[in-house]
């Protein structure tokens, strides 16, 4: 298996909240493979939006919060939304 090496610059004070979030990881480089690879898949995602969501998991203990946006952007859903979901019936 070749593998290679891909060095990067952060700086300590713009980068402080990706600096803390890579000294919590136990393997910095699959932790950055795998943020790379979720903004691969989601170009509209963000490393920023990863990190907040980390953030997010550990300050409700892996539980994540509800985030839903409806029409009004406070979480409630449009009533023809909430009526195919409860159809789903998961």
């Amino acid at each position: 298996m070749a593998k290679q090496t891909i060095t990067f610059v952060l700086d300590t004070n713009r980068d402080r909240d990706v600096l803390h979030w890579l000294e919590g990881q136990a393997n910095k480089s699959s932790a950055i493979r795998e943020a790379i690879r979720a903004q691969m898949d989601r170009a509209d995602i963000t490393l920023r939006d990863v990190l907040a969501a980390i953030q997010d998991l550990k300050r409700h203990n892996g539980t994540p919060a509800a985030t839903g946006k409806g029409a009004a952007g406070n979480g409630d859903e449009p009533a023809d939304v909430a009526v195919a979901l409860d159809n789903l019936g998961l």
